[in-house]
């Protein structure tokens, strides 16, 4: 391409090249840009049009291009026009009568073949009309058509800027122009440099050219759209592409195939990597190609990364971390593993955790820390400056920690790593246990269940934190649409299959509970869940037919895709799980169940503070709260406090973790839970 710009600089104000002699040069000579101005260029977009404004490597060598004019019938449409999809005759014919009219406005674009013949890149529909002209006796054969002649190579590129401009180009055309300018050498840089595009929307393209022909082909015929080729270009395989199509097409509607469908095909052992926290941990680096798969076309650079790869490294990175504390701080054993040490009965039964000893700081500490925490109070909004500080607050206050543990507790005990909540969890002091601590801990760990006992929690405040918990619910599962259908085809099932056909058809009811959830619920209708259902509600709102209310057969007219949505959605609206107290008595939250199955997790939606929870609790059940977190040092700090600073103190200190209270989430589910105590609490939740 250098050459070619290279030798068009070189012949300014020359000769232009080999003309027929009685080929007469332009009247008169306008001003125009050369190529070195034309390299400063406005931004470039990523959209398939270039912009109008934008001047590339193409239109300056065009404009340093004198026309000349040639004879009509040495006019041919070039093998190298982008242009697939036929002209329509009307559109040909009204071309034609302005030609008529007016003459040709505009000069055709070509470059020489063999033969005093010329190919036509760009102007397809022109000559097209010319030559209906010409069929009709209105044009002579040897009548002059203006023309400027361009080198060979660049004949593609001028067919591709002349579709893009003058009529929307077909996503296959511009695939195929893409292509073809490939495999001539360019590089998506000089390609994006000649058209006008972004180097990436090159790429893409690119990307999607090697695509299976039948996928290509489906593509041209408007059967699919570039959504659809661009989920199936997520699969390098051409054979597992036609797999996956065939696959989308027989599930679809109509047996056209679904965009989700087909991402969900070729990416189901797999999940994804944005905003994915174990794989921004672990890095890309920890996994082969074959483990990771490319979106090109996704706008965060993001992909997908097979989940049993992305465990294997989470877990390895844990365990060098934990290795690595060990070696650094002297423990007397160290363990990586995927879940922190809990309570369950396994982990009861394998370890304990010593109490965690009483900071200490120095003199120099606390002198550095009242420092950082005197400006830290002096800065009225959060910014880097306070991130900055409220970081080395938390690095001394760690080292204090650390410096804590003597060194014959860390002889005697370990350090155990893990993944919890998105982050890194470290707990120092677990020992492993002997078959004689069992009965002594017995005792410990039935005083700390009976002192997180829900009962304890007062009747307003489990209505609001149940309905609160509610809403977060029906979001979460309004994201998951296929456990919602699960739900649905579930509770549907129970009244057919267990209490016998109904004598009149569709006896479904169904009852949305918001009014009084939003009511009851602390951040009413302020809050992220029921924010997420509304939007949710609006989108699909506006999908509905006219006249949906007054006649069913409206929603024949609607595709599967928006069928599903509505009935996850409805399905979502439709869990309640509000808790109840009778006889001193507090009913079970029929959303246990469902929360495990689609892994719910209520800090997603809910963030603990003095205003929506801890100032509802007694001072007790806040220091409780922290130590439950393992804030045991805060939970020190509270006692010495009044409750309203003690609620504002928890909620600093629990902004940063995922801790929820007991009664607020799930039980681990244990091998006895009956078959039937499962089935009880989905349908009252549903």
């Amino acid at each position: 391409m250098s050459s070619v710009i290279s030798g068009f600089l070189s012949k300014r104000g020359a000769g232009r090249g080999s003309r027929p002699a009685d080929i007469q040069p332009p009247r008169s000579k306008e001003k125009y840009m050369s190529v070195t101005e034309s390299k400063v260029k406005t931004e470039r977009k990523s959209s398939r049009k270039p912009a109008k404004t934008q001047e590339t490597v193409l239109s300056a060598l065009l404009a340093e291009t004198a026309e000349v004019s040639v004879p009509l019938a040495s006019l041919i449409k070039s093998p190298l026009n982008v242009r697939t999809v036929p002209y329509s005759a009307e559109s040909v014919s009204e071309l034609a009568e302005s030609i008529k009219g007016v003459g040709l406005l505009q000069n055709l674009v070509v470059h020489a073949l063999p033969g005093d013949r010329y190919g036509v890149a760009a102007g397809g529909r022109r000559l097209a009309a010319l030559n209906m002209l010409a069929e009709r006796n209105i044009l002579p054969a040897d009548w002059p058509v203006r023309v400027k002649v361009i080198p060979q190579e660049l004949a593609t590129a001028a067919s591709m800027t002349e579709n893009g401009h003058r009529r929307d180009m077909h996503p296959a055309e511009q695939i195929a122009g893409f292509r073809a300018m490939a495999q001539e050498g360019k590089t998506p840089a000089q390609i994006g440099d000649l058209l006008g595009y972004s180097p990436r929307h090159v790429q893409r393209m690119l990307k999607l050219a090697d695509l299976a022909p039948v996928i290509l082909d489906a593509l041209a015929e408007d059967r699919i759209t570039t959504e659809h080729c661009q989920a199936l270009a997520l699969e390098n395989d051409t054979a597992r592409q036609v797999q996956v199509f065939e696959a989308a097409c027989q599930s679809g509607w109509g047996g056209k195939p679904e965009v989700q469908t087909i991402r969900r095909l070729v990416t189901e052992s797999e999940v994804a990597v944005a905003g994915n926290t174990k794989f921004r941990f672990v890095g890309a680096d920890a996994f082969s190609p074959d483990e990771l798969r490319t979106d090109l076309f996704s706008d965060d650079e993001g992909g997908y990364v097979d989940c049993v790869a992305l465990d294997a490294a989470l877990l390895e990175k844990l365990q060098a971390v934990a290795e690595h504390l060990r070696e650094a701080e002297g423990w007397g054993w160290c363990a990586g593993r995927m879940e922190a040490v809990g309570e369950c009965r396994e982990d009861a039964g394998t370890y304990r955790s010593l109490p965690e000893p009483e900071a200490v700081l120095t003199e120099a500490e606390e002198e550095r820390l009242n420092e950082l925490m005197a400006r830290y109070d002096a800065l009225e909004n959060q910014c880097e400056e306070s991130d900055l500080l409220e970081a080395e607050m938390k690095l001394i206050d760690c080292m204090a920690k650390v410096r804590a543990w003597t060194p014959e507790m860390r002889a005697g005990s370990g350090v155990v790593v893990s993944w919890r909540y998105g982050n890194v969890c470290v707990q120092r002091g677990v020992q492993l246990r002997s078959e004689d601590d069992a009965a002594d801990d017995a005792g410990r760990t039935e005083q700390m269940q009976e002192k997180a006992s829900v009962e304890e929690i007062s009747l307003p405040l489990l209505t609001k934190m149940s309905s609160e918990r509610t809403l977060a619910v029906q979001a979460a599962l309004m994201q998951q649409p296929d456990k919602s259908l699960t739900l649905l085809a579930w509770t549907l099932c129970l009244n057919v299959f267990g209490s016998g056909a109904y004598s009149n058809p569709a006896r479904i009811r169904l009852e949305c509970e918001h009014y009084s959830l939003t009511s009851d619920a602390p951040s009413g209708k302020e809050g992220a869940a029921f924010m997420a259902l509304m939007a949710e509600k609006a989108r699909l709102a506006a999908l509905l037919p006219e006249g949906w209310s007054r006649d069913m057969t409206t929603f024949l007219s609607l595709s599967q895709e928006v069928l599903l949505s509505l009935l996850s959605f409805c399905t979502a609206c439709s869990i309640y799980g509000v808790q109840t107290r009778e006889y001193g008595h507090t009913s079970r939250s029929p959303l246990d169940s469902l929360e495990t199955a689609i892994g719910f997790h209520m800090r997603d939606w809910w963030q603990p503070t003095k205003a929506n929870f801890f100032g509802h609790l007694k001072k007790p059940q806040i220091i409780d709260a922290l130590n439950d977190a393992g804030l045991s040092g805060a939970a020190r700090d509270a006692e010495k406090m009044k409750k309203g600073d003690a609620a504002e103190h928890a909620e600093h200190h629990m902004k940063d973790n995922r801790w929820v209270p007991d009664w607020m989430c799930a039980p681990r589910p244990q091998a006895e839970t009956e078959t039937t105590e499962y089935r009880d609490n989905q349908a009252d939740a549903a």
